[in-house]
Parts: structure tokens; C-alpha cells; sequence
């Protein structure tokens, strides 16, 4: 897959593409903007605006955002010739808190010292229930409505029409039982003295999934990629997933494992499976059981297919120094011929 086009290079973190009737969408964490490859303004603004997807015929799209410290989230809906369905998911996340009895932290083994050191990196306690957050992620059209990965419930939402929501799917901890080469790593990532982690060797610590992405197949199935939390560098492994959802149920299946910094997903008509690999530095494809490397790409944010071609968004480079960030390299959008 050699042949490619850059479609745009003006934006930061393009979290989500959505292609529809041959135009390329593009919803930009960082600036909050949704906009169209070779537009001019902005389809639609709102703080830390990451999802967005079309309905087939084009009359209507939603988009989901949230503010920085995630005390407002929504899932906003335009359709042509009506009012704006604005759907609350902050307040949905405070009364229902879908995963607000599954168990994270320390699950097995723990001992005082790794309590200590597990809480001071997490900034919380070493063992706790899912707590009260919500980063709606990803959208996906169907046509009873809309669903919404959110990365701060660890669970994939259903919108309506009317803006009702409603839990899909819980996605489940992610368990870790640490090696002394998991431990040395994460002391050297942590800037510990060598030995100072010892006492988590063979601890169990269950992170918290994080969805990233939901798309529906032609026959209804959801596919969820998840971060799974905790270092998302290779101290840990390549642990991020791909799961496919019973969308009546909720039931669920792992159908691609072993990916370092699963952000998006796309699913082809035949049932091929894409999915970013932002810390690997490629995109992945999975058909027929056989996994391969679709494309290779830095910082791949963000995958579509849509007929014959694959569409990558491509994170900004961008370093943090004591003037602050600096954008080294813009984020781009390319269209590769798959």
C-alpha cells in the first residue's frame, strides 16, 4: 500500500475521521473543531470536540465533546430542518456510573509497599470502584441512533434520537500481573533508583479499559478499541484490544490483542478489521485470521475505510519545553489506496 494523498496538514489531533458521500470529516481534539478536508469554516465548535460520524444519506451527523476536567460532556446531534438534540452525558455519568461497581487497582498479592507506590503514581488509591468520569471518544451511526465510546466510563453509550441514553456495554478491567522486567521499567519511566519497585514483582493490578472507538458493522455488531490503561509506552506490552459488542446484549469477544496505543478502529465491508497503533508507529490490518501492517505512518491517530481507500489521521508533533508546547510537525490526514 505505497500509493497515498495528503488530504489536509492544518490540523493538531485529529481524533476521528468520517467520510461520507466521498467528503473526508475531521474532529480535532485539540483546536475543538470539526471540519471538512478542503473546507473553508468550521461545521461545528465545542471544547475538546473528538468524535463525529455521518448518517449514510448525510443529513445528519453528531458529534461528541467535553471540557477539559470533564464536568460537561455531550453527544450533540444535527439533523437537517430540526433543532439540535443536545444529549447530557456528564449527568448521565453522575447518576448511573456504569462502571461505577467493577473493582480496578490492586486485585491480587498487594502489600503495604505497593500500595504506597502504586497510589503515589496513580494519584489515588491502590484499590477502588469506578469513579464518576466521563470523555465521550468516538461516535457511531446506526439506525436506531448513536452510539458513544466514552473513555472516561469505560463504556460504550447509546444515544437516540431524542437524546435518551442508555448503557451498552461495560468494558472490562485490564489485569496485569507485574514481572520484575515490567517493575524495572516502570521505575526507570518513574526516575526511581534501582530496587525501589521491587515489592510490586508478581502483584496483580487491574487497569481501567479505556474505549477509544466504536464502529458498526453491516450487520449491527459494535467494535470497540480500547487503551488499556496504565503506561501506554512498551513498559508494560502491546496490550491494547479490539472487542466486538453484541449491541442488544452487550456480550462480548477480543478479535485483535497485542496493540500499542489502539486510538481508532475502522471495519471494511468484508469484515477486515483496522486499527491504529499510535506508540508503533503503523496501522493494522486484520482479515481472515492473518494479522499484517496495513500502512506505516507516524503517530497514526485515526483510521476510516470507506470503499477502496484507507484514510489516516496523523497526530501533530509536538514537544512540551519551558516555553511550553511547540508544534514541530502539523497532524495531516492521508488517503492510502488499500
Amino acid at each position: 500500500m505505497n500509493w497515498h494523498k495528503v488530504l489536509s496538514e492544518f490540523q493538531l489531533g485529529p481524533f476521528n475521521l468520517a467520510v461520507n458521500q466521498q467528503k473526508v470529516y475531521v474532529a480535532d481534539g485539540f483546536s475543538g473543531t470539526l471540519t471538512r478536508t478542503g473546507g473553508s469554516a468550521p461545521l461545528a465548535e465545542a471544547p475538546g470536540l473528538a468524535g463525529i460520524d455521518f448518517s449514510p444519506d448525510g443529513t445528519a451527523y453528531a458529534y461528541a465533546w467535553s471540557n477539559d476536567d470533564h464536568t460537561v460532556a455531550a453527544l450533540t446531534i444535527h439533523a437537517s430542518g430540526r433543532p439540535d438534540v443536545v444529549a447530557d452525558l456528564a449527568q448521565y455519568e453522575a447518576v448511573h456510573n456504569p462502571d461505577g461497581a467493577v473493582t480496578y487497582g490492586i486485585v491480587a498479592n498487594g502489600n503495604p509497599c505497593a500500595e504506597e507506590i502504586l497510589g503515589g503514581l496513580t494519584g489515588g488509591p491502590a484499590t477502588y470502584t469506578g469513579i464518576t468520569d466521563t470523555h465521550p471518544y468516538s461516535v457511531a451511526w446506526s439506525a436506531s441512533g448513536w452510539y458513544v465510546a466514552d473513555a472516561g466510563m469505560n463504556a460504550v453509550l447509546k444515544v437516540d434520537r431524542t437524546g435518551h441514553v442508555s448503557t451498552v456495554a461495560v468494558l472490562p478491567p485490564q489485569p496485569v500481573t507485574l514481572t520484575q522486567p515490567m517493575v524495572d521499567a516502570i521505575a526507570g519511566e518513574a526516575g526511581a533508583p534501582a530496587g525501589a519497585f521491587d515489592c510490586l514483582v508478581g502483584v496483580t493490578y487491574a487497569f481501567e479499559p479505556v474505549p477509544t472507538d466504536v464502529e458498526v458493522d453491516q450487520n449491527g455488531a459494535l467494535y470497540v478499541s480500547i487503551l488499556p490503561g496504565g503506561p501506554e509506552s512498551p513498559a508494560l506490552g502491546a496490550r491494547g484490544k479490539v472487542f466486538k459488542v453484541n449491541a442488544s446484549t452487550g456480550a462480548r469477544t477480543t478479535v485483535a490483542s497485542g496493540l500499542l496505543g489502539a486510538t481508532n478502529v475502522a471495519v471494511a465491508s468484508d469484515g477486515t478489521l483496522y486499527a491504529t497503533e499510535l506508540f508503533g508507529g503503523k496501522v493494522t490490518k486484520f482479515a481472515h485470521g492473518t494479522r499484517s501492517t496495513a500502512v506505516t505512518v507516524d503517530r497514526p491517530l485515526a483510521v476510516e475505510v470507506h470503499g477502496g481507500y484507507l484514510y489516516v489521521g496523523q497526530f501533530a508533533d509536538i514537544s512540551f519545553g519551558p516555553n511550553g508546547p511547540e508544534i514541530n510537525a502539523p497532524g495531516s490526514v492521508i488517503r492510502f489506496k488499500r
